[in-house]
């Protein structure tokens, strides 16, 4: 039985007395038929062919096993199969529609209900053949689709993995004062940055920063962030230390140069430290008020006015304090906004009271402890930066 559905669109299997009466009306429909006779050994595989009519009248069994082996056949095409019973009983009826066949003609058999069931059958293959090419496309599509999602994938990884590499891998280790931090973005990369370095020494320099949203634009601007800050001028063989309110303002002329299309606001706190006085000044651009929290007394956050980075040329006030042993100071981003601490209103309410509740436990405890506790039973919907000191 080697056909072509464009040669032989019809494969009839039929018993060589019954085949021409079937035969005959199909093609004075106009139909392209072949023709094969029914036996034990009839192939099945390739065979090609819009509708497959078995004839069951004369060889009833062998028309029912055909009808069955076709039906299990390995081929990922559909192909119709319409069979003619013996006779108009339900047993012969429901015994070929067990064996596969998709319609059931019994005989004897009106020629015009045998057409309009061929026809019926070839518009459900039409209807087949167009859903399984758009499958067919809707899988060619799905392949692509995850190729690209594989590549953004690896993409935000390497992001991830540069971001990283931009953040301090480890704190400066000193007597008199020490460090911790906690990061914890919302996604694979975020828009949060900080850093605390070292500038002589007497001196460091800590801040924090938070670029508007978070993803990949965001860790692109804690990029720039991270290789604009000038916290000191080298001139041959001496040097000036930068104080905090002129960090910010080169680093909001700086973005206000870039002119970019979309303005990219960055809140920043800088801080100037002299661990060896204990002298602290600092100043900030629209970022979270810092918050003190004293060996001795309430916490209490350091208000002072700053606006955005890179929106417009402005001044930014710089405050001075005195920190003294036990004595502790915490930089976070907008992320605390989502802080919730027992029955304390959301926000920094919360921040304040886990601060006085764990003002005992050495830094690092302590910021391990607000960054798990404070939003232990919320979602975390924006990035998170804790960094704190504590003089000793």
């Amino acid at each position: 039985m080697s056909v072509t559905v464009a040669s032989c669109p019809i494969v009839l299997c039929a018993d060589p007395a019954s085949g021409p009466e079937v035969r005959a009306a199909l093609q004075q429909a106009g139909f392209d038929v072949a023709e094969t006779p029914i036996h034990d050994n009839t192939p099945v595989n390739g065979v090609a062919a819009r509708l497959i009519l078995i004839d069951g009248g004369v060889q009833t069994e062998r028309a029912l096993k055909l009808c069955q082996r076709l039906h299990r056949r390995d081929n990922d095409a559909f192909v119709p199969i319409l069979f003619l019973a013996p006779d108009d009983a339900t047993g012969a009826r429901r015994a070929s529609l067990e064996c596969g066949a998709d319609a059931v003609l019994p005989r004897p058999f009106d020629a015009a209900e045998l057409i309009a069931q061929v026809q019926a059958l070839l518009r459900i293959k039409e209807r087949h053949d167009q859903l399984a090419v758009k499958a067919s496309e809707a899988q060619r599509i799905n392949k692509r689709l995850q190729a690209a999602y594989q590549q953004i994938d690896q993409e935000l990884e390497l992001a991830r993995r540069i971001q990283e590499s931009f953040l301090p891998q480890s704190l400066p280790q000193l007597p008199q004062v020490r460090f911790a931090a906690r990061y914890k973005p919302c996604g694979r990369v975020g828009g949060d940055f900080y850093d605390v370095f070292r500038l002589d020494e007497q001196h460091l320099g800590l801040y924090v920063a938070d670029a508007m949203g978070h993803g990949v634009p965001a860790s692109l601007l804690t990029v720039f962030v991270k290789t604009s800050v000038q916290a000191k001028d080298i001139s041959g063989q001496s040097y000036r230390l930068v104080p905090p309110d002129e960090v910010l303002a080169r680093l909001n002329r700086a973005m206000i140069q870039q002119a970019l299309s979309e303005t990219p606001f960055i809140t920043m706190a800088y801080v100037f430290l002299n661990w060896c006085t204990g002298t602290l000044q600092f100043a900030r651009a629209g970022h979270p008020y810092p918050l003190y929290v004293p060996r001795e007394g309430p916490p209490t956050l350091w208000q002072v006015e700053g606006s955005l980075l890179g929106v417009f040329d402005t001044r930014y006030p710089v405050q001075t304090h005195q920190i003294q042993p036990g004595d502790k100071v915490l930089l976070y981003t907008d992320g605390m906004d989502n802080a919730s601490f027992g029955t304390h209103p959301i926000g920094q309410p919360s921040l304040v009271a886990a601060a006085e509740q764990y003002r005992r436990l050495p830094i690092d405890e302590m910021v391990d402890r607000l960054a798990s506790d404070l939003f232990g039973q919320t979602r975390q919907s924006d990035d998170l930066t804790v960094v704190g000191l504590e003089m000793m």
